[in-house]
């Protein structure tokens, strides 16, 4: 394959159909307003979540803007070359100046490149004409390379699975929401659909269970279990690994024990908590903390281990509570639960110094007593008001004196649309 092979546009001024026909991710138009600057973007997030698709929707809006050949890009999935013989071979074949001209480099899964982030900021204390925007499947790509060789040289933005608001829009899915309830039965469709494809916009048209349980485990799951973590961190059991992120992801929400999984898996406790590690940092599972009102204490006490999508989830067989409370997390933002002896709460959002209790209860049933956990932590804190997330109940009441305000998990998910992107 040749570079010209990789970057179609330069000749028809076109990207690729395939490409051009999928819809964009909400994240799109985040960093667009980001390619004026001069620091590196750094693209990262789970497998299949639609990074490559990504970069060539950037690229088809700015050839409309710019010459067509001041953007290359190379995906090192495909091909293995230094960034520097890249660049040569890119002004070789388009006759431009790299040093010269104004031009925008887009390196895909860029990590596959041994030593790339000296390279890259090599590149970038030199050429100040470059643009560079780059991706990586793997979290050390931010986490170690980005913040200790390119310090104060990237901007970085993590794209995970689509939320239901986004699913939605991208589905084609049409409703008015100012009377949503008026079409109910169709968002409750289109949510139990969303559930089974967690967010890969790829599986957004499938409907086939089979397909949709070979895609999650051949595409991501075993991709990241069986190549990417043991090339990165050099491990001898993908086995084990395997075993860990299924007890998880059947489990989703456990208090997670790391002794006793040690012992039920006859490994050691360190050995178990590093597997958990490079899960986490694979973006395949996701920590959540008891919250303490010291929030450094919060990240040393107990910890609740999600998969980060639904489908791990649907297909680990997974109780439907569970995948309910997976996908609440997968449309937050939230870090943090509450457990005090036996009254819990599913998530504590912690944000701007607000605090707010949530629970969610899937049942067509609200039993108030189910609301212990949410009133004890109320009544502690000090708080006036508190969430229900349910199944269809929709109200605001007072319960034993507190505001909770009930609302169906489809609708607060379709007004709840902030996309989980970071910027550091």
């Amino acid at each position: 394959m040749q570079i010209e092979d990789l970057n179609p546009w330069w000749k028809t001024s076109n990207i690729e159909e395939g490409f051009r026909k999928m819809e964009q991710r909400d994240a799109f138009h985040t960093i667009l307003k980001y390619l004026k600057d001069r620091q590196i973007i750094c693209i990262t997030g789970l497998r299949r979540t639609g990074k490559t698709v990504l970069m060539h929707h950037l690229i088809s809006h700015m050839i409309k803007e710019i010459p067509k050949e001041s953007v290359l890009y190379y995906n090192f999935d495909l091909l293995d070359e230094s960034i520097e013989n890249i660049l040569k071979q890119y002004g070789s074949k388009v006759k431009i100046d790299i040093k010269k001209e104004r031009i925008f480099v887009f390196l895909d899964e860029v990590q596959k490149h041994k030593n790339w982030e000296n390279e890259l900021k090599l590149l970038y204390d030199n050429f100040l004409n470059i643009k560079f925007l780059v991706s990586g499947s793997s979290s050390l790509f931010i986490e170690k390379k980005t913040k200790e060789s390119l310090g104060g040289r990237a901007f970085s933005f993590m794209l995970e699975p689509m939320r239901f608001a986004e699913y939605s829009r991208i589905a084609g899915f049409k409703y008015d929401e100012e009377r949503l309830t008026l079409y109910k039965g169709e968002i409750e469709k289109a949510f139990g659909h969303y559930l089974s494809i967690g967010g890969f916009p790829e599986l957004i048209g499938e409907t086939d269970p089979e397909k949709i349980g070979m895609y999650v485990k051949e595409l991501v799951v075993d991709k990241i279990i069986y190549m990417d973590i043991p090339q990165a961190f050099k491990i001898d059991e993908p086995e084990l690994l395997s075993r860990i992120f299924m007890i998880i992801s059947s489990s989703p929400g456990m208090i997670f024990d790391y002794g006793a999984i040690a012992s039920d898996l006859q490994r050691n406790r360190k050995t178990i908590s590093n597997y958990v590690s490079y899960l986490e940092k694979a973006f395949l599972i996701k920590k959540i903390y008891n919250y303490s009102k010291n929030l450094l204490t919060s990240e040393k006490k107990l910890k609740k281990i999600y998969p980060v999508s639904t489908a791990f989830a649907y297909f680990a067989n997974a109780e439907p509570g569970k995948i309910i409370e997976t996908a609440v997390l997968m449309n937050s933002d939230f870090r943090y639960f509450s457990r005090k002896g036996d009254k819990e709460v599913d998530f504590v959002k912690a944000e701007k110094g607000a605090v707010i209790p949530v629970e969610v209860k899937y049942a067509g049933r609200i039993r108030i007593r189910e609301f212990k956990g949410l009133l004890k932590f109320m009544r502690d804190y000090g708080l006036k008001e508190g969430l229900a997330i349910t199944k269809e109940h929709e109200a605001e009441e007072n319960v034993s004196g507190f505001k909770v305000k009930f609302v169906p998990i489809w609708k607060w998910m379709l007004k709840n649309r902030r996309s989980k992107l970071y910027i550091e």
